[in-house]
């Protein structure tokens, strides 16, 4: 709750904090007090006896009381009235500290609602999958991931940050989207590295990982030591922020006593093995460094699909991550060499590049430098619908080649399921859903929303380099960026391309893991070319 009072009258504030006692025992009954103290509020906001300023701050207040009562209780109509006090004074008041803290409120309770909505649907139909309640509250849920993502990576303070991010990171986690989640919870933990809730959360995903059996195991484990004795370390915090429930939950989470890597580093002098290293990118089932000590450490594959025995041929889903994955690599080298050139030149043309260049006096820069990064970002992106053709073509959902796009591929067309013949676990979260959520993400409303813009601008339009005012990416024949934002999105793209292509490796496994442990699955040999 905001600790500045400003203006607020004295009577309003006795008032107020006679409210958060009595909402600190945490009785239902004081849903009927804060609701009649936010109409109270807006009556006098009205009159003009309070500031918009110190009806903001009290809007607040009692919106956090009303979503949180709500969801301890229950009760949607608290829920959705705590959102409407924080979304009614997000539009009056413009100071940055409170608004994001509004912003925080209305994702918080958009996931209360999400709760309610899952528990009812689930009551209804004992065996929805959960995979399927996601996609069903989709909407809910984008517009709560976007809000968290928002404060999340834009708020002012390090609390408010750690706190939406683990909240981002939890969201995407419950939806199969592990990869991301996992980031979520390391940014989170930068912001706040006391954020107990975090590292606990962090530590319970790798666990379930690994009890999947999924992905490389030894590392997912020595990070779950890392992260539980982090949440150990501040258990107090987690009490500030979850509760005493929680803290138990992480307090009882036992050891690995794994031996393996958290991180495999790569070479120290290796300038573009650093810089993988830094933003996550190595197309690896590991979450942190290189994965391993080979060479060839971009060792994410398919390990095996079953087929019948008189099949004479590999499985085609070989030869489809084998061109993903290639195209992928170089995309991210244009996009490494792309950020080389502008730090080693960032105001005028790359003594490398051959190209003669109009001056336009408007302070952009042109040539090879911003080309690649342009030209790797729209790459990159590419590598999306060419996943959602890979899954087309080995699941056999039938669709022609051509009309495949990532967008619209994983639902069945107007509805909440995914498309006929796409895995679904019946407990467990579907990777098929990771995706679908991930592709519903990449709008304005989502937590991507300049990546589709970006990639358009530069397939279909003209897209510059500019030290001068940019227009940022648009529909017109001409945008311009600014060299932070270009990079930023070039980095977001490569990461959401790695998130869904080793989401697709999780999606063939749910496949494989439907299927009787005596079913043939032969196991292509590694192409290691000396």
């Amino acid at each position: 709750m905001a600790n500045e009072v400003g203006r607020v009258p004295g009577a309003w504030i006795r008032r107020r904090d006679s409210l958060i006692g009595i909402f600190e025992r945490g009785d239902s009954g004081t849903i009927a007090l804060i609701k009649n103290f936010a109409s109270d509020l807006d009556a006098a906001f009205d009159a003009r006896k309070l500031t918009p300023s110190a009806w903001a701050q009290l809007k607040f207040t009692s919106s956090s009381m009303l979503i949180n009562l709500g969801d301890d209780h229950r009760d949607r109509d608290a829920v959705e009235s705590g959102i409407r006090c924080a979304q009614d004074a997000l539009e009056q008041d413009g100071e940055p500290q409170l608004a994001e803290q509004l912003q925080y409120n209305i994702a918080n309770g958009r996931s209360a609602l999400h709760k309610l909505n899952a528990r009812e649907w689930k009551a209804a139909d004992p065996t929805l999958p959960p995979g399927l309640i996601a996609l069903r509250d989709r909407e809910m849920l984008r517009h709560l991931r976007r809000g968290f993502s928002v404060v999340g990576y834009s708020a002012a303070h390090d609390d408010t940050r750690g706190r939406a991010l683990c909240n981002l990171g939890n969201e995407l986690d419950h939806s199969g989207r592990w990869v991301e989640a996992y980031q979520a919870y390391v940014d989170a933990l930068t912001a706040d590295p006391t954020n107990g809730n975090a590292a606990g959360n962090a530590a319970e995903m790798l666990r379930i990982r690994v009890a999947r059996g999924r992905g490389l195991s030894g590392h997912y484990a020595a990070l779950y030591d890392k992260y539980r004795e982090q949440a150990l370390k501040h258990r107090d915090r987690t009490v500030e922020l979850a509760g005493e429930d929680v803290a138990k939950r992480w307090d009882a989470l036992p050891p690995s006593g794994s031996q393996g890597h958290v991180s495999h580093d790569g070479d120290p002098l290796d300038g573009y093995q650093q810089w993988i290293k830094q933003h996550r990118l190595a197309l690896t089932l590991a979450v942190e460094g290189l994965g391993s000590d080979n060479p060839r450490w971009d060792d994410a594959l398919v390990q095996g699909v079953t087929v019948p025995m008189e099949e004479p041929d590999p499985p085609r889903i070989f030869t489809s991550m084998n061109v993903l994955k290639a195209e992928y690599l170089v995309a991210r080298r244009l996009a490494f060499d792309g950020e080389v050139l502008l730090n080693e030149s960032p105001f005028a043309q790359h003594p490398s590049d051959s190209g003669t260049y109009s001056d336009t006096l408007d302070m952009s820069l042109y040539g090879e430098t911003p080309a690649r990064l342009v030209l790797a970002q729209r790459a990159t992106l590419d590598l999306l619908d060419k996943i959602a053709v890979a899954a087309n073509d080995h699941f056999e959902t039938g669709l022609v080649p051509r009309v495949v796009n990532f967008a619209k591929y994983w639902r069945e067309p107007g509805s909440d399921v995914l498309r006929d013949g796409l895995p679904v676990p019946d407990k467990l979260m579907s990777a098929g859903v990771a995706l679908a959520e991930l592709a519903f993400d990449m709008d304005p409303a989502g937590m991507y929303p300049a990546a589709k813009t970006l990639r358009n601008a530069g397939t279909h339009r003209l897209v510059n380099l500019t030290w001068g005012e940019a227009t940022g990416a648009t529909e017109l024949a001409h945008s311009s960026v600014d060299a932070r934002s270009l990079i930023e999105a070039t980095r977001e793209a490569l990461r959401v391309a790695r998130a869904a292509y080793i989401y697709l490796i999780d999606l063939v496994q749910d496949q494989q893991d439907a299927l009787p442990d005596d079913e043939h699955r032969p196991q292509l040999p590694i192409y290691d070319q000396p």
